[in-house]
């Protein structure tokens, strides 16, 4: 990667060039499991990953114990796999980090602790993939999950200031080691934060930040609210500039991964905090996590309205050992766990070394359905159903009166007459046919260039130009005379090609996907 492509924000969007280029929305993946385990999806056999670490130290001593890590590591990761993800389309690439892969549990730099992060980012970026750094478990831990690297029922963190400091130098040498490598993407702060109190929870996220930007005052750093936007603040209440927000989203309680109606319910919320938080703090969102399980209708929808709304993602995960949910693009390894308490150091490594992704099944369907939402530049694919919503007024476009009326804005959900299909025209411009009345629309210039569903043939007044604008929405720039479209306020919000430029909202759609 070139300096040209170095992410920063731009209100609400990431753009390159430092923020000031094209509009990148990132898509990809996480690499769970590979810098630290969870047993559910790998090989660990033991509660935790702190747990794996003491047992081989103290039977094989440090050195073995990190040989057979090294072991495990190269078989669950290899360039291979980031071949597969380049070959999804996908764009990034979160990293979750044990901080026992940077430093000891003193705080001591690891003599070896950037080999394995600076060979992953030199490889992603080799294959156009972005790398975000996720700090998924820190000393004492942030959570008390297994994925901070140590299940405990009273994470540390929040009441010793001693693992505070040190995770804030982590931070640093980070920040000293990455300072302006256009191949990463940004930091992720913590991981699912839990246990801790808003009011320390960003105050803690502040000493970070400037601890940060004093080293490195341009890489893009991701601050996690996890689960619940009252957890954060406004960027604008610190004076946050270049930062992200990140949410994950997950229904697993009781049958929940089950139910079709709770994988629903959860994805409307989150679109609707995330639209909200994005409008109202002005600030790019990030889901870090998310898993919608069996349901591929609702994979479909979640993808395609994060898309439209310029909402970055990565779904957890790359891969996992187990066999349901659709938690992995390749799952179901069967191998045996290693026994860490009496196998051999030899019978670990060769146990181990069984879980590259070769001993894995492709799940294959899930990729296909993936991979038509991984392009970061596309528009709608040709084909799909879609709505154009007017940000003069947040109402969704409709073609009023079955198509025989102009095109008005003044619909809040879309139905039959707010549908189209988008063509992706050869010239580069794009049309739009009304499900209404399968006609094509028009600007007709006998009818002061006012948009109407009128066409059976797509010819110069059916076409119109997509223009992305700075905050990701786009204008329509008819062919038909050159004029812009625009939602005419005074007129009920009729859509008519009259502008000579973009003075506005009035000029701005975002055009949203529908699958389901």
């Amino acid at each position: 990667m070139k300096a040209s492509d170095f992410l920063k924000t731009n209100g609400t969007v990431i753009r390159n060039n430092s923020g000031t280029g094209s509009v990148v929305n990132l898509r990809g993946t996480n690499l769970g499991g590979w810098m630290l385990q969870e047993g559910w999806m790998s090989p660990l056999g033991v509660k935790d990953e702190w747990t794996l670490r003491e047992t081989l130290t103290n039977r094989f001593g440090a050195a073995k114990a990190e040989e057979l890590i090294q072991t495990y590591q190269n078989a669950w990761l290899t360039t291979k796999d980031l071949d597969r993800i380049k070959d999804m389309g996908m764009n990034v690439i979160r990293v979750p980090i044990l901080y026992l892969e940077l430093m000891d549990k003193q705080g001591n730099w690891r003599p070896d602790a950037w080999n394995k992060l600076d060979w992953l980012v030199k490889e992603a970026a080799d294959r156009g993939i972005y790398t975000l750094l996720d700090l998924h478990g820190t000393f004492g831990a942030q959570n008390t999950f297994d994925n901070s690297g140590e299940v405990n029922s009273d994470p540390q963190l929040w009441k010793n200031t001693t693992y505070q400091d040190r995770t804030v130098r982590l931070w640093e040498g980070i920040a000293a080691h990455y300072k302006g490598n256009p191949a990463i993407a940004g930091y992720d702060l913590l991981n699912e934060p839990d246990r801790v109190g808003k009011q320390q929870l960003n105050q803690f996220y502040d000493r970070l930040y400037k601890a940060i930007r004093a080293i490195d005052p341009d890489h893009t750093i991701y601050m996690e609210a996890a689960w619940d936007w009252n957890q954060l603040n406004s960027p604008s209440q610190y004076g946050w500039t270049n930062v992200v927000y990140e949410m994950h989203y997950y229904a697993m309680q009781g049958n929940e991964s089950s139910s079709w109606a709770a994988q629903n319910n959860l994805i409307n919320g989150a679109l609707q905090g995330m639209r909200n938080h994005q409008r109202d703090w002005n600030v790019p969102i990030f889901v870090g996590e998310f898993c919608l399980f069996d349901f591929n209708d609702l994979w479909e929808k979640f993808l395609s309205e994060m898309n439209a709304s310029n909402i970055s993602w990565t779904n957890w995960t790359y891969k996992v050992t187990a066999n349901y949910g659709n938690w992995g693009y390749y799952n179901n390894n069967t191998n045996p766990v290693p026994n860490i308490y009496n196998d051999s150091a030899d019978t670990i490594a060769s146990k181990w070394s069984k879980f590259n992704t070769e001993n894995f099944r492709a799940n294959t369907t899930f990729q296909n359905l993936v991979k038509k939402y991984t392009s970061a530049t596309t528009p709608p694919p040709s084909g799909a159903r879609s709505y154009l919503v007017a940000q003069a007024n947040q109402k969704i476009v409709s073609a009023d009166d079955s198509g025989t009326s102009p095109l008005i804005a003044n619909r809040d959900a879309p139905e039959d007459w707010e549908l189209f299909e988008i063509i992706n025209n050869s010239d580069g411009t794009i049309s739009l046919r009304s499900k209404s009345n399968n006609m094509y629309v028009a600007a007709d210039l006998n009818e002061g260039a006012k948009l109407i569903a009128r066409s059976t043939v797509i010819q110069q007044w059916e076409k119109f130009r997509r223009v992305t604008l700075a905050d990701g929405n786009v204008a329509l720039l008819a062919l038909a005379n050159n004029k812009y479209v625009t939602v005419d306020m005074d007129n009920d919000g009729v859509l008519v090609a009259n502008r000579d430029a973009v003075g506005g909202t009035s000029e701005a759609f975002s055009i949203r996907l529908r699958t389901w």
